[in-house]
């Protein structure tokens, strides 16, 4: 490769200041408005009559969109431009977000639910996308560590920021709270499209604030990256045995990860019923802040020497706090524990996953494969939000949900041994091709 290391680094570093700050905005956001009806819960499900299982229902039921429109989101998304297609996402789900203030009942909760799965799909595969139409190799690695602390700290942040929309909607505007807090978020989300659509830069290429030869350095940086220049058609990725393992590991990760988002505030308000707004801050805040290190300290570890156990050892790690949390009792300690060593492993995992994943697919194949795979581990929370309820209620607690969320967890850290040797390899041979960042 005859790119100039000055020029590269000059390119990555201008890529990252520019784009990154935006991406972890919007992934913030998109996932706040996603688990903050978690948040929302314990005052919402009495004030609108619903039962566990009908909340699960609706928690579960954002996903049937997600599911189906994925795949051709993301076709659209490569047919007509990253920003563009990235901004309409964003309108479109703040809009629906914020109306979820007006639901009134079971049934309208579940079709906004619906309705705001429908019209966030395709916007975590885009960026996952676009990202790779930036950064490869170890770069990319690095840049999603730093990308997926959003996730976590949607969770962190946006559990003490949501029950304080909560607690000050309630005094100020005499309105319920919970209505005032999905109102600011869904608002927030609506500002922000309008940032990605003026702010964001579709390709290299297209950088005008990178000079020509910072452009063709990134552009020669990333085609080095791939084995065969970017042949892989559209639908190749789906036929993809690789891409179907994938999608299993994601799947088997993604559905502990939103029963947790979604329940254990209810779980900490059940222990701690007379300081229930303060025991969900706790339960949220510190276990999340640790998954948030750990999603950027381990994804800049695992970025010299990526294998799969990089993506094994974290998913182990997370079933065992799984475990303890089934076994927490009324200890409310107990439970913080189990709930931060779950969010440190899945959250160190999701990262590398992602980096593994995206290792060898280019242009119309990475569309469709990284679509693909984010479908599958939307039914990851589908499960999540139905079965975890249902399981409650026929159990009468949640040891049984979280022993289920225990052993998905163990699965998918036994098959991650398995991932093919190549997909790891791209990562690492990559990185060797570029210029140590």
């Amino acid at each position: 490769m005859n790119t100039d290391s000055t020029e590269l680094r000059s390119a990555h570093r201008k890529a990252t200041r520019r784009l990154v700050p935006i991406l972890v905005l919007l992934l913030f956001i998109n996932y706040l408005d996603r688990v903050n009806v978690g948040f929302a819960a314990p005052t919402m499900n009495p004030a609108l009559g619903m039962t566990t299982t009908g909340y699960g229902l609706g928690v579960a039921l954002f996903f049937v969109g997600y599911v189906l429109l994925e795949v051709p989101s993301n076709y659209v998304l490569y047919r007509v431009g990253a920003r563009r297609w990235l901004a309409r996402i964003a309108l479109t789900w703040g809009v629906v977000a914020a109306l979820h203030a007006a639901v009134s009942g079971t049934g309208t909760f579940v079709v906004a639910r619906v309705l705001l799965g429908i019209a966030e799909a395709g916007l975590l595969p885009g960026i996952l996308w676009y990202i790779s139409q930036w950064f490869s190799g170890r770069r990319r690695v690095f840049v999603l560590g730093a990308y997926y602390v959003a996730v976590p700290l949607s969770t962190a942040i946006g559990g003490p920021l949501s029950n304080w929309l909560i607690h000050h909607g309630q005094q100020t505007f005499g309105v319920e709270g919970w209505r005032f807090m999905f109102a600011v978020e869904g608002i927030a989300a609506v500002v922000l499209g309008f940032v990605v659509l003026f702010l964001l830069t579709d390709t290299p290429a297209a950088a005008r604030w990178l000079t020509p030869g910072e452009r063709q350095a990134l552009i020669e940086a990333n085609q080095s990256g791939r084995e065969d220049g970017g042949r892989h058609s559209f639908l190749s990725a789906l036929r993809s045995a690789t891409t179907i393992r994938l999608a299993i590991v994601f799947l088997l990760l993604t559905f502990p990860m939103f029963a947790i988002t979604f329940f254990v505030p209810l779980v900490a308000t059940g222990l701690v019923a007379d300081h229930s707004g303060t025991a969900v801050d706790v339960v949220t805040f510190i276990p999340f802040a640790l998954g948030a290190i750990a999603s950027a300290a381990w994804s800049r570890m695992a970025r010299r020497t990526l294998r799969g156990r990089h993506l094994a050892l974290p998913a182990l790690l997370a079933g065992v706090g799984v475990a303890l949390c089934a076994f927490a009792g009324t200890s409310f300690p107990l439970l913080v524990a189990g709930v931060a060593c779950s969010a440190i492993g899945i959250y160190a995992a999701i990262p590398v996953f992602w980096s593994i994943t995206s290792a060898g697919l280019d242009g119309a194949a990475a569309a469709s494969g990284l679509a693909l795979i984010n479908t599958v581990g939307a039914i990851g929370g589908f499960i999540a939000g139905y079965a975890t309820g249902w399981l409650r209620e026929l159990s009468g607690g949640y040891q049984l949900p979280f022993g289920v969320m225990a052993l998905a967890l163990v699965l998918c850290g036994l098959l991650s041994f398995t991932i093919p040797r190549s997909n790891t390899a791209e990562v690492a041979s990559s990185g060797t091709k570029q210029v140590s960042q």
